[in-house]
This record gives structure tokens, C-alpha cells and sequence, in this order.
């Protein structure tokens, strides 16, 4: 069993928990991964580490409700109990001979971007920080960015806070002014990262996307998160669990895989709101 010592609401509908993990916080790396289990009966589910304190032992997550498993994973109160919680699994984020980088967050993507963005200002290396919002109202982390980036864009799709835009806008100011960047990293809504790696392709920019969005099982069994990758020697298959999440953005076939990524979104919808019932039946009786 591992312990909840601190849970914190980043947004109505977003949750940052602390967990007593003391193996997995020694271990674990930017860019890498958790798979946890509520309870006993639960589904399992990977979560990207949002951080770590070696010294207490402990591991940040954050994650959205948006299915049953978050909705049940969200009423875990400070002081409870998680069944499982594995890892670190993945690949770390290569971080060797960047000197300068520029990090695209999107959405609760910005929750795996941060730890990314925090590495490299650990290591020394310039960094570039674009993250981007629907409104003011779902924007999160942004002090943990401005304290680890040397220019930190804050964009939202209405214009309700920091720029009116999305995250490509300020990205391609920069590379149509001739700013070079060692790599761009971006990790967000699939749609997302498909704009901002053509974004980068016109100035043929290196970048790097997380397939994070994609994981299902998270150690390759189930094949979910399989995704095509173009490569110069023909399409290869990779999962983005053991593989990756971080891929080539130019070799990803992100049409395919934001069309795969949609066969669970009613099926998810109807967990998430039977899962919701259940605890308003509790509270009401």
C-alpha cells in the first residue's frame, strides 16, 4: 500500500498528489512513468512522475478527471491509500548535448513537460517554456515554469490570460526570426503535438513529442499504445510505453494515432459518469 501525504486541487478538475514511493523517487527521471491501482478491484493506470524528493521518500503526480479510474483516484483523501504504484517505467527524456530548449506544454501535458523543463534548467542548459490553455481558468504550474525558464510564454485559446493564441504562435515567431534551438520538446493533446512538429518542420527544427497520451497498460501487453513511426527505412511499429514516450516527432503518424485514440472516448464517458453516481448515492445516503 502506498500512502497519499499530500493532495493538492490545481483546478476543479485537476489534482496533484504526493505519494510515499521511497524506491521509485530514488529512481526515477524526467519523462518516465508510474502504473497505479486505486484499489484491489481497480484498472490499471500509467501516470508520468511529476516530480520526485529522494530525501522524503515521495512522488508527484497530476492527473485530469476525465474516466472512472481518475474520478476513483481523485477521492483518495490526504493520509489514504493507493493498492499499487510501480515504476519508474520508460524512457527518460535524453537530455546529453542540449544546450538550449525550448519545452511546449499543452493542457495537463504541462504536468509532464515541467519536470523535463526542470531538468534541463538543473543541467544548465537555456530554456524556452510555451504552454498553452483553452482560458484562465485551466491554466496550471505556471510559477514552477517561471522559475525554471529563462522565457516562459503563457498562451490561452479565448486570450482570457497571458497571450491570445495557441502554443504554435509564439513558437513560430521565434523560429521565423531565426532562433535555433537544439531541440524542441512538446508534450500535450495529440492534435497538439502534431501542429507544433509542422510548426518546427518548415525551419527544420529537431523535435521530440511524448506519446504519453496514447499508454494504456503501460508495459506493452495490451498493444493499445502502438503508433506507426515513417522512418527513412520504411513504417515501423513501436509502443510508446517501452519504446518510448519520447519519439521522433517526424517519423510519428499522428493522423493514425489520434484517430485510434478516439475508440475509447464513449466507453470512457460512460465510466466516468456511472463511477460519479456511485459516490453521489453515497453522499446522499
Amino acid at each position: 500500500m502506498y500512502k497519499v501525504v499530500r493532495r493538492k486541487a490545481l483546478r476543479p478538475t485537476v489534482t496533484q498528489l504526493e505519494i510515499e514511493a521511497p524506491l521509485v523517487a530514488r529512481k526515477a527521471k524526467p519523462g518516465q512513468f508510474i502504473i497505479l491501482r486505486v484499489n484491489e478491484e481497480g484498472e490499471r493506470i500509467p501516470l508520468t512522475v511529476a516530480g520526485v524528493n529522494p530525501e522524503e521518500g515521495t512522488v508527484k503526480i497530476i492527473f485530469q478527471v476525465v474516466g472512472a479510474t481518475t474520478e476513483l483516484l481523485n477521492h483518495v483523501p490526504e493520509g489514504g491509500y493507493l493498492q499499487d504504484f510501480v515504476g519508474p517505467l520508460g524512457n527518460p527524456t535524453e537530455t546529453e548535448g542540449i544546450k538550449k530548449v525550448c519545452i511546449v506544454g499543452g493542457g495537463v501535458g504541462c504536468a509532464i513537460a515541467m519536470p523535463v523543463a526542470q531538468e534541463f534548467h538543473r543541467i544548465g542548459a537555456e530554456v524556452t517554456s510555451i504552454i498553452g490553455f483553452r482560458s484562465e481558468d485551466l491554466v496550471i504550474l505556471e510559477e514552477e515554469f517561471n522559475e525554471c525558464s529563462d522565457t516562459l510564454y503563457v498562451m490561452t485559446d479565448d486570450g482570457s490570460y497571458g497571450r491570445h493564441g495557441n502554443v504554435t504562435v509564439p513558437l513560430e515567431e521565434m523560429l521565423a526570426a531565426g532562433e535555433k534551438f537544439d531541440m524542441i520538446i512538446t508534450i500535450g493533446p495529440l492534435i497538439m503535438m502534431k501542429f507544433v512538429t509542422l510548426t518546427a518542420k518548415k525551419y527544420d527544427a529537431p523535435i521530440t513529442v511524448s506519446m504519453s497520451p496514447i499508454m494504456i497498460d503501460g508495459t506493452g501487453m495490451c498493444g493499445g499504445c502502438r503508433l506507426t513511426l515513417n522512418t527513412e527505412e520504411g513504417p515501423v511499429m513501436k509502443f510508446a510505453c517501452v519504446d518510448g514516450p519520447d519519439f521522433n516527432g517526424y517519423e510519428v503518424d499522428f493522423d493514425e494515432a489520434i484517430s485510434r485514440g478516439r475508440m475509447y472516448f464513449e466507453y470512457e464517458r460512460h465510466a466516468h459518469e456511472a463511477t460519479c453516481n456511485l459516490f453521489k448515492q453515497a453522499e446522499n445516503a
